[in-house]
């Protein structure tokens, strides 16, 4: 499915029927996604058996996406061969490719997801197939079908690395809980500030002044 928006990046639209092509080359249990990290918010311009992880275009970034274009990459475009999980409990093996401008700025990424319950059948073949590289094989990720799911699943996630709910959190938990959300890249997302002041009951100018505290 391709996206509706009014502009695409030329260089992005070029891969388009690149997308299109591996997921026809591969069939129904090969989802294909191209992302604008552009717009975190609505990054997927264009998917192709999207029904693998359930969403569409105008998705928005992964937990996973977020976190890397946060951290950057190190020199490293390519993320291959690492385990997820679908929100409907599909196992997924993905590999991800980025996608830059002429000067090198990233525009977007490529990523492949496999639906690997669909392999199981032909037992050589997929023992191939299911192989992951030994450092990628922990990294997780989460397809939200919306920005608020996405934003929802980090703050919990940070609450949990806090271990202590919000509401009780002191000073120091606080400056913990957003160093770890802006980690996670959850700023990344427009109005994201705003919305993790009202959570602590704090000014957004308060939210900045903690994530100046960062070594």
């Amino acid at each position: 499915m391709k996206s509706t928006k009014a502009e695409i990046h030329p260089i992005l639209k070029s891969y388009i029927p690149v997308a299109e092509g591996i997921a026809k080359t591969f069939g129904n249990f090969c989802e294909v996604v191209l992302h604008d990290v552009t717009d975190v918010s609505d990054s997927i311009v264009a998917i192709f058996n999207g029904h693998v992880t359930a969403r569409q275009t105008g998705s928005p970034m992964t937990d996973l996406g977020l976190k890397t274009i946060k951290k950057g990459l190190e020199g490293n475009d390519l993320l291959t061969n690492y385990k997820s999980r679908a929100e409907n409990g599909k196992e997924i093996k993905s590999s991800s490719m980025m996608i830059r401008d002429e000067d090198g700025e990233l525009l977007g990424c490529l990523c492949i997801n496999l639906d690997t319950s669909y392999l199981s059948v032909t037992h050589s073949f997929v023992q191939d197939l299911l192989k992951t590289e030994e450092e990628q094989a922990e990294q997780k990720e989460s397809f939200s079908l919306s920005i608020t799911d996405l934003e929802k699943k980090i703050i919990q996630e940070g609450t949990k690395k806090v271990g202590v709910p919000i509401q009780l959190m002191d000073k120091d938990q606080k400056v913990a809980f957003i160093q770890y959300l802006d980690d996670m890249g959850l700023f990344l997302i427009k109005g994201s500030v705003q919305n993790a002041a009202r959570i602590l009951n704090v000014s957004k100018f308060t939210i900045y002044n903690y994530l100046e505290k960062k070594d």
